[in-house]
Protein backbone atom coordinates (compact mmCIF):
# COMPACT_ATOMS: atom_id res chain seq x y z
CA UNK A 1 0.00 0.00 0.00
CA UNK A 2 0.97 3.23 -1.00
CA UNK A 3 -0.39 6.26 1.28
CA UNK A 4 -0.32 10.16 1.44
CA UNK A 5 -1.06 11.03 4.89
CA UNK A 6 -1.89 14.90 5.08
CA UNK A 7 -0.89 16.44 9.00
CA UNK A 8 0.97 13.63 9.46
CA UNK A 9 2.97 15.84 11.78
CA UNK A 10 0.08 15.97 14.36
CA UNK A 11 -1.07 13.56 17.00
CA UNK A 12 -3.02 11.10 15.72
CA UNK A 13 -0.77 11.65 12.54
CA UNK A 14 2.10 10.42 14.48
CA UNK A 15 0.40 7.51 15.65
CA UNK A 16 -0.51 6.30 12.30
CA UNK A 17 2.77 6.98 10.97
CA UNK A 18 4.57 4.60 13.43
CA UNK A 19 2.00 1.95 12.89
CA UNK A 20 2.32 2.34 9.00
CA UNK A 21 5.92 2.31 8.66
CA UNK A 22 6.60 -1.43 8.30
CA UNK A 23 3.22 -2.41 6.07
CA UNK A 24 3.50 -0.07 3.86
CA UNK A 25 5.50 0.09 0.66
CA UNK A 26 5.57 3.99 0.52
CA UNK A 27 4.53 6.60 2.91
CA UNK A 28 4.55 10.86 2.21
CA UNK A 29 3.71 12.84 4.79
CA UNK A 30 2.03 16.49 3.90
CA UNK A 31 2.10 19.01 6.55
CA UNK A 32 2.42 22.80 7.03
CA UNK A 33 4.48 22.52 10.18
CA UNK A 34 2.78 25.52 11.67
CA UNK A 35 1.91 23.62 14.94
CA UNK A 36 4.12 20.42 14.93
CA UNK A 37 8.27 19.10 14.32
CA UNK A 38 9.60 18.59 11.55
CA UNK A 39 12.67 17.39 12.79
CA UNK A 40 10.78 14.34 14.68
CA UNK A 41 9.04 12.76 11.77
CA UNK A 42 12.85 12.70 9.11
CA UNK A 43 13.77 10.62 12.07
CA UNK A 44 11.39 7.49 11.09
CA UNK A 45 12.73 5.19 8.82
CA UNK A 46 10.49 4.59 5.48
CA UNK A 47 9.00 8.33 5.68
CA UNK A 48 9.12 11.10 2.96
CA UNK A 49 8.40 14.71 4.38
CA UNK A 50 7.29 17.86 2.15
CA UNK A 51 6.23 20.77 3.53
CA UNK A 52 3.46 21.87 1.99
CA UNK A 53 0.44 23.82 2.70
CA UNK A 54 -2.40 22.26 1.51
CA UNK A 55 -4.85 25.56 1.05
CA UNK A 56 -2.91 26.23 -1.84
CA UNK A 57 -4.79 25.74 -4.97
CA UNK A 58 -1.26 24.39 -6.65
CA UNK A 59 -1.75 21.53 -4.04
CA UNK A 60 -4.53 20.09 -6.61
CA UNK A 61 -1.58 19.62 -9.23
CA UNK A 62 1.36 18.96 -7.54
CA UNK A 63 3.14 15.39 -8.94
CA UNK A 64 3.63 14.29 -5.02
CA UNK A 65 0.90 13.17 -5.09
CA UNK A 66 1.11 10.26 -8.55
CA UNK A 67 1.21 7.34 -7.92
CA UNK A 68 -0.72 6.12 -4.69
CA UNK A 69 -3.11 4.28 -3.44
CA UNK A 70 -4.82 6.33 -0.59
CA UNK A 71 -5.13 9.43 0.92
CA UNK A 72 -5.52 9.70 4.79
CA UNK A 73 -6.70 12.77 5.43
CA UNK A 74 -6.14 14.29 8.72
CA UNK A 75 -4.70 17.65 8.16
CA UNK A 76 -7.46 20.59 9.92
CA UNK A 77 -7.18 23.60 12.22
CA UNK A 78 -8.30 21.08 14.90
CA UNK A 79 -8.68 24.55 17.73
CA UNK A 80 -12.65 24.14 18.19
CA UNK A 81 -12.71 26.30 21.19
CA UNK A 82 -10.81 29.12 19.80
CA UNK A 83 -12.00 29.23 16.00
CA UNK A 84 -13.81 31.86 16.23
CA UNK A 85 -10.69 34.15 16.72
CA UNK A 86 -9.27 33.28 13.30
CA UNK A 87 -12.18 32.24 11.78
CA UNK A 88 -10.95 32.07 8.30
CA UNK A 89 -8.14 29.90 9.21
CA UNK A 90 -10.36 27.26 10.20
CA UNK A 91 -12.38 27.81 6.87
CA UNK A 92 -9.13 27.45 4.75
CA UNK A 93 -7.73 24.89 6.68
CA UNK A 94 -10.77 22.81 6.62
CA UNK A 95 -12.73 23.85 3.74
CA UNK A 96 -10.20 24.67 1.06
CA UNK A 97 -7.42 22.28 2.12
CA UNK A 98 -9.73 19.16 1.64
CA UNK A 99 -11.20 20.59 -2.19
CA UNK A 100 -7.66 20.74 -2.48
CA UNK A 101 -7.35 17.29 -1.72
CA UNK A 102 -9.92 16.17 -3.63
CA UNK A 103 -8.61 17.39 -6.70
CA UNK A 104 -5.63 16.29 -6.05
CA UNK A 105 -7.36 12.80 -5.98
CA UNK A 106 -8.83 13.09 -8.85
CA UNK A 107 -5.96 14.60 -11.18
CA UNK A 108 -3.68 11.84 -10.09
CA UNK A 109 -6.14 9.15 -9.95
CA UNK A 110 -5.84 8.28 -6.19
CA UNK A 111 -8.72 5.76 -5.70
CA UNK A 112 -9.23 6.17 -2.06
CA UNK A 113 -9.81 9.00 0.87
CA UNK A 114 -10.17 8.18 4.14
CA UNK A 115 -11.21 11.65 6.00
CA UNK A 116 -10.98 12.28 9.77
CA UNK A 117 -13.77 14.21 10.49
CA UNK A 118 -15.46 14.69 14.19
CA UNK A 119 -18.36 13.90 16.52
CA UNK A 120 -18.75 17.76 17.11
CA UNK A 121 -20.51 17.82 13.47
CA UNK A 122 -23.76 17.14 15.54
CA UNK A 123 -23.76 19.75 17.59
CA UNK A 124 -25.90 19.92 21.32
CA UNK A 125 -29.58 20.09 20.50
CA UNK A 126 -30.23 16.34 20.25
CA UNK A 127 -29.85 13.42 22.64
CA UNK A 128 -27.49 10.96 22.75
CA UNK A 129 -26.15 8.88 21.41
CA UNK A 130 -25.88 10.43 18.21
CA UNK A 131 -26.01 8.29 15.30
CA UNK A 132 -24.77 8.67 11.39
CA UNK A 133 -28.31 9.62 10.04
CA UNK A 134 -28.68 12.37 13.03
CA UNK A 135 -30.03 15.91 11.96
CA UNK A 136 -26.56 18.11 11.25
CA UNK A 137 -27.78 21.05 9.58
CA UNK A 138 -27.43 23.26 13.02
CA UNK A 139 -24.32 23.39 13.85
CA UNK A 140 -22.83 24.76 17.71
CA UNK A 141 -19.32 25.96 16.71
CA UNK A 142 -17.65 26.92 13.77
CA UNK A 143 -15.33 23.88 13.82
CA UNK A 144 -17.89 21.46 13.48
CA UNK A 145 -19.58 23.55 10.62
CA UNK A 146 -16.37 23.64 8.44
CA UNK A 147 -15.48 19.87 9.22
CA UNK A 148 -19.34 18.92 8.05
CA UNK A 149 -18.91 21.16 5.04
CA UNK A 150 -15.84 19.11 4.18
CA UNK A 151 -17.37 15.52 4.49
CA UNK A 152 -20.22 17.50 1.90
CA UNK A 153 -17.27 18.43 -0.61
CA UNK A 154 -15.43 14.86 -0.46
CA UNK A 155 -19.10 13.23 -1.06
CA UNK A 156 -19.89 15.39 -4.00
CA UNK A 157 -15.93 13.68 -5.55
CA UNK A 158 -17.11 10.29 -4.30
CA UNK A 159 -20.14 10.75 -6.64
CA UNK A 160 -18.45 12.29 -9.76
CA UNK A 161 -15.55 10.87 -9.67
CA UNK A 162 -15.91 7.41 -8.17
CA UNK A 163 -13.23 8.08 -5.50
CA UNK A 164 -13.70 5.64 -2.12
CA UNK A 165 -14.68 7.73 0.47
CA UNK A 166 -14.77 6.84 4.33
CA UNK A 167 -15.46 9.34 6.93
CA UNK A 168 -14.68 8.70 10.48
CA UNK A 169 -16.66 11.19 13.00
CA UNK A 170 -14.33 10.74 16.57
CA UNK A 171 -15.19 11.86 19.96
CA UNK A 172 -11.64 13.12 21.92
CA UNK A 173 -8.94 10.98 20.70
CA UNK A 174 -6.40 10.51 24.07
CA UNK A 175 -2.79 8.45 23.97
CA UNK A 176 0.68 9.33 23.16
CA UNK A 177 1.73 12.48 21.51
CA UNK A 178 -0.96 14.10 22.47
CA UNK A 179 -0.89 18.05 22.06
CA UNK A 180 -4.63 19.12 22.70
CA UNK A 181 -7.62 18.34 24.72
CA UNK A 182 -8.34 18.56 28.80
CA UNK A 183 -5.94 16.26 29.59
CA UNK A 184 -3.22 18.35 27.82
CA UNK A 185 -4.43 21.76 29.77
CA UNK A 186 -4.42 20.27 33.12
CA UNK A 187 -1.20 18.57 33.20
CA UNK A 188 0.09 22.28 31.34
CA UNK A 189 -1.90 23.95 34.53
CA UNK A 190 -0.94 21.45 37.17
CA UNK A 191 3.04 21.88 36.04
CA UNK A 192 2.40 25.77 36.29
CA UNK A 193 0.73 25.56 39.87
CA UNK A 194 0.31 22.14 41.51
CA UNK A 195 -1.20 23.62 44.60
CA UNK A 196 -4.72 24.10 42.88
CA UNK A 197 -6.29 23.16 39.19
CA UNK A 198 -9.08 25.45 37.63
CA UNK A 199 -11.17 23.41 35.48
CA UNK A 200 -13.44 24.59 32.85
CA UNK A 201 -17.11 23.31 33.86
CA UNK A 202 -18.38 21.73 36.70
CA UNK A 203 -16.93 18.91 35.79
CA UNK A 204 -19.62 16.87 34.77
CA UNK A 205 -19.59 17.04 31.38
CA UNK A 206 -19.87 13.31 29.79
CA UNK A 207 -17.56 12.34 26.96
CA UNK A 208 -16.94 9.04 25.36
CA UNK A 209 -13.02 9.29 24.89
CA UNK A 210 -11.07 7.04 22.50
CA UNK A 211 -7.18 5.55 22.82
CA UNK A 212 -5.55 6.84 19.19
CA UNK A 213 -4.46 2.83 19.04
CA UNK A 214 -8.50 2.38 18.80
CA UNK A 215 -9.20 5.06 16.20
CA UNK A 216 -6.30 3.98 13.83
CA UNK A 217 -7.53 0.48 14.11
CA UNK A 218 -10.97 1.63 12.48
CA UNK A 219 -9.80 4.35 10.27
CA UNK A 220 -7.58 0.96 8.38
CA UNK A 221 -10.22 -1.73 9.05
CA UNK A 222 -13.49 0.04 8.90
CA UNK A 223 -15.00 -0.44 5.18
CA UNK A 224 -18.31 -1.13 3.39
CA UNK A 225 -18.89 -1.49 -0.57
CA UNK A 226 -20.79 2.09 -0.20
CA UNK A 227 -18.78 4.57 -2.72
CA UNK A 228 -19.35 6.89 0.76
CA UNK A 229 -19.65 6.10 3.88
CA UNK A 230 -19.67 7.72 7.20
CA UNK A 231 -19.07 5.98 10.78
CA UNK A 232 -18.75 7.24 14.24
CA UNK A 233 -16.11 6.27 16.37
CA UNK A 234 -15.77 6.11 19.91
CA UNK A 235 -16.41 4.33 23.22
CA UNK A 236 -19.97 2.90 23.85
CA UNK A 237 -19.45 4.03 26.84
CA UNK A 238 -18.72 6.94 28.68
CA UNK A 239 -16.94 9.11 31.30
CA UNK A 240 -16.79 12.49 33.10
CA UNK A 241 -14.32 15.22 33.07
CA UNK A 242 -14.22 14.71 36.84
CA UNK A 243 -13.26 10.72 36.34
CA UNK A 244 -10.38 12.24 33.96
CA UNK A 245 -9.52 14.81 37.20
CA UNK A 246 -9.21 11.87 40.02
CA UNK A 247 -7.57 9.61 36.97
CA UNK A 248 -4.97 12.17 36.94
CA UNK A 249 -4.35 12.94 39.71
CA UNK A 250 -4.17 9.36 40.63
CA UNK A 251 -1.40 8.49 38.29
CA UNK A 252 0.87 12.06 39.66
CA UNK A 253 0.45 11.06 43.22
CA UNK A 254 -0.59 14.49 43.81
CA UNK A 255 -3.60 16.29 45.72
CA UNK A 256 -4.25 19.71 44.50
CA UNK A 257 -7.39 21.80 45.01
CA UNK A 258 -9.80 21.13 42.08
CA UNK A 259 -12.05 23.94 41.37
CA UNK A 260 -15.03 23.58 39.31
CA UNK A 261 -17.19 26.26 38.25
CA UNK A 262 -20.81 26.60 37.91
CA UNK A 263 -21.97 25.89 34.19
CA UNK A 264 -22.35 22.72 32.69
CA UNK A 265 -20.03 23.34 30.03
CA UNK A 266 -16.46 24.58 29.71
CA UNK A 267 -17.22 27.06 26.91
CA UNK A 268 -20.08 28.49 24.41
CA UNK A 269 -20.06 25.17 21.89
CA UNK A 270 -18.65 22.85 24.44
CA UNK A 271 -21.44 19.92 24.13
CA UNK A 272 -21.64 18.83 28.14
CA UNK A 273 -22.78 15.32 26.75
CA UNK A 274 -20.86 14.01 23.63
CA UNK A 275 -21.50 10.42 23.15
CA UNK A 276 -21.85 8.72 19.92
CA UNK A 277 -24.13 6.01 18.37
CA UNK A 278 -20.68 3.46 16.86
CA UNK A 279 -23.12 0.30 16.62
CA UNK A 280 -22.38 0.44 12.88
CA UNK A 281 -18.68 0.50 13.64
CA UNK A 282 -19.06 -2.16 16.07
CA UNK A 283 -21.37 -4.42 13.28
CA UNK A 284 -17.65 -4.11 10.86
CA UNK A 285 -16.13 -6.44 14.00
CA UNK A 286 -13.96 -3.68 14.94
CA UNK A 287 -14.00 -3.13 18.74
CA UNK A 288 -11.94 -0.86 20.78
CA UNK A 289 -9.47 -2.73 23.14
CA UNK A 290 -8.82 0.02 25.50
CA UNK A 291 -10.92 1.31 28.26
CA UNK A 292 -11.40 5.42 29.07
CA UNK A 293 -9.95 4.71 32.19
CA UNK A 294 -7.05 3.11 30.67
CA UNK A 295 -6.58 5.76 27.50
CA UNK A 296 -6.50 8.65 30.50
CA UNK A 297 -4.23 7.25 32.37
CA UNK A 298 -1.79 6.23 29.21
CA UNK A 299 -2.15 10.08 28.25
CA UNK A 300 -1.03 11.40 31.80
CA UNK A 301 1.65 8.97 31.82
CA UNK A 302 3.20 9.90 28.14
CA UNK A 303 2.42 13.80 29.24
CA UNK A 304 4.47 13.71 32.09
CA UNK A 305 7.18 11.46 30.86
CA UNK A 306 7.40 13.66 27.76
CA UNK A 307 7.60 17.31 29.42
Amino acid sequence: MKTVITGGAGFIGRNLINFLQTSDSRLLVLDNFSSSNKSALQKIANVEVITMDLTDPKVSTSKVFRGFDRIIHLAANVDNRFSWEDPHLSLKSNIDATLNVGLAARNFDIPKIIYASTGTIYGDNSKPPFAENSESSEQSTLYGATKYAAEGILSVFATHYGIKTNVFRFVGVLGPYSTHGHLHDFVKKLKSDPRKLEVLGNGYQKKAYIHVEDLINGILTIDTPEIFDVFNLGRPDYSTVRDSVRWLLEVWGITPEVIYQATDRGWVGDNPFLQLDVKKALSTGWTPAHTIEEAVKTTVMWLLESS
